[in-house]
């Protein structure tokens, strides 16, 4: 978390520490004296199920608002789908030689949104009307996420996801594992979109072949699957533990957070939540308008998702985040050559390290369990 501070940068570093104390070290204590976050339980978990609402509220309304802003970039994007499906004879060359055909991205969408849509069905029991709504809207928010990385770098990922959660909740109200998977399918396209335009872009600017490039990702979606879907088995055994100290997961806490709300109705939650809600909406909304009245000072003005997702991970998440920020801030200030050219290369050493030791912790755990396991079908057997 040192690491990953120095990376997200002084701005986010401090509103996160800002954020956490406000939470942690004020709400918190106020909340449980009022009855509004379980005494007996108090933790973490306890304490995140109350500031999840304001935390995700601040996220949410933030993220929509500045995708709203991005008006002109989302008319560029919906005018330029025309182009996608115009299947027109390629001229033969060396370009249609290293580029991907259309009809390879027109077929691939078909097929990999009759994926989903299985999945979404035979896994989650959505309707095939809803898997098909689903796909469709994922694909002009897809191109949407898209435009707007490639003009600003930023990836609206939350902000989609949420629109899909937003109109499944008026679609299927009472149904959370379907707001939850199809809002999943747009946030993961979106994602994956976003990430695959760099990479093409980082390639074209090394001298990659781009119809090369787009095998290797093909390829590399089978090959992720066989490896990510029985690591995170190893690493998390029980899904129970997500949301814990040990495994806070902050951004299913959002979504989960959402869902609840959509399904249960604002009615279930305690008053003091729903003033949360309110109260970080707006809060979500003022910072971006207090950043556009006064683009001069920007710095001094917290990050709204800083302060956002400090109400829904541990506060020494934060605290480690903010000193990872301050150290990165005081290399810049002191030694700007040493910190342009190390503290990213640094940092992402750390976190590599750390998720690479991470996983060998694991499988050696793993390795005991099924020693274990064997062990006591012998005896079982005897």
């Amino acid at each position: 978390m040192i690491a990953a501070g120095a990376i997200i940068g002084w701005k986010v570093g401090w509103s996160m520490l800002l954020g956490g104390i406000i939470n942690y070290g004020f709400l918190a204590p106020k909340m449980v004296e009022i009855g509004a976050i379980d005494s007996s339980k108090l933790g973490y978990r306890a304490i995140v199920q109350w500031s999840t609402w304001a935390g995700a509220s601040i996220m949410v309304t933030s993220g929509l608002f500045m995708f709203a802003l991005q008006s002109k970039t989302i008319l560029r994007a919906f005018k330029g789908i025309k182009n996608i499906f115009l299947l027109k004879s390629e001229k033969k060359g060396y370009v249609s030689s290293i580029e991907v055909p259309s009809i390879w991205f027109v077929g691939g969408s078909f097929l990999s949104g009759i994926g989903c849509i299985m999945v979404l069905h035979y896994a989650f029991n959505t309707s095939w009307w809803m898997g098909i709504i689903a796909v469709v809207l994922t694909f002009f928010l897809a191109i949407v996420a898209a435009r707007a990385t490639g003009e600003s770098d930023i990836t609206p990922i939350g902000a989609m996801g949420k629109i899909t959660q937003l109109v499944f909740g008026v679609i299927a109200p009472s149904n959370m594992v379907t707001n939850l998977m199809t809002a999943s399918v747009t946030a993961g396209a979106a994602g994956s979109t976003a990430d695959l335009l760099t990479d093409l872009k980082s390639g074209y600017l090394l001298g990659a072949n781009p119809r090369k490039q787009f095998i290797a990702q093909f390829l590399g979606i089978f090959a992720g699957t066989l490896i990510v879907v029985p690591a995170f088995y190893i690493l998390v055994p029980d899904a129970s533990a997500l949301g814990s100290d040990k495994w806070p997961a902050p951004s299913a806490q959002v979504w989960a957070a959402v869902a609840k709300l959509l399904s249960n109705g604002i009615d279930s939650l305690h008053p003091t939540a729903r003033l949360g809600i309110l109260i970080g909406g707006l809060i979500g909304i003022i910072i971006p308008v207090i950043e556009i009245i006064f683009p001069k000072h920007k710095k001094y003005i917290p990050s709204a998702m800083g302060l956002g997702l400090s109400m829904v991970i541990p506060f020494y998440n934060s605290l480690s985040m903010f000193i990872g920020a301050f150290i990165a801030l005081m290399l810049e200030k002191k030694l700007p050559k040493i910190a342009d050219k190390y503290i990213i290369p640094l940092s992402s050493g750390i976190i590599a390290g750390e998720s690479i030791m991470g996983v060998f912790i694991a499988l050696s755990d793993a390795k005991d369990m099924v020693k274990e396991l064997f062990l006591n079908l012998f005896r079982s057997s005897k």
